[in-house]
């Protein structure tokens, strides 16, 4: 297996430093399904302990994190909150202090042992594979569609760009055109979009 990737030129700021800016062309998302099963055929641990694991691990993590700790899990790496809010500077003391403080993320480092695991792997370069901006033919488009429903009930944005080779721009847009078609029906949220056979 390769990971794939496309050398794209870049713009703003950044083409300032560099001409080129190297962009992973996903496969798509694997979960937990795919994982589990392949981890309960290498292991003597089931799937049902896997997802029950998982859930008590989800949980416990987010009680370290909102008691400010940071959590090592050995093999992974390290997880640490980001904090983000309003900073203003008090008018009667004139400390500065932050207002309306949140999560902005969760950062992870991950570990030497994942990093080592990661040296050989193999890339392709597939910026040449087919024009980028290039609009595919209907025909096209129902016969990725079909390929990839045949192989999952759900897909993302991600697959169509990789089996029609887009740039993420096109394929926004046209996928924003099969949903208004009614080609493809959303089942997800309108931020993280899942996306199943509007035919079905």
């Amino acid at each position: 297996m390769t990971v794939a990737y496309k050398l794209l030129k870049t713009g703003g700021r950044i083409a300032h430093n560099k001409e080129f800016r190297v962009v992973l062309d996903e496969y798509g998302t694997v979960g937990l399904k795919r994982i589990g099963r392949r981890i309960e055929r290498a292991t003597s641990i089931t799937f049902a302990d896997i997802v029950g694991t998982l859930d008590a691990l989800a949980y416990e993590l987010a009680e370290q994190l909102k008691g400010g700790s940071r959590v090592h899990l050995p093999g992974l790496g390290y997880f640490s909150l980001a904090v983000k809010g309003d900073v203003y500077r008090d008018p009667k003391t004139q400390k500065v202090r932050l207002r309306n403080a949140c999560v902005r993320t969760v950062k992870f480092r991950p570990e030497r042992g994942l990093m080592n695991a990661l040296r050989d792997t193999d890339f392709e370069n597939v910026t040449y594979r087919s024009k980028p901006h290039e609009r595919p033919s209907e025909e096209q488009v129902e016969a990725a569609l079909k390929g990839l429903f045949a192989e999952s009930v759900c897909i993302f944005v991600s697959d169509i760009r990789s089996a029609l080779y887009l740039s993420q721009p096109v394929a926004y847009r046209l996928v924003q055109k099969l949903e208004s078609k009614g080609r493809l029906r959303n089942v997800g949220s309108p931020h993280h979009k899942v996306f199943v056979d509007g035919k079905a």
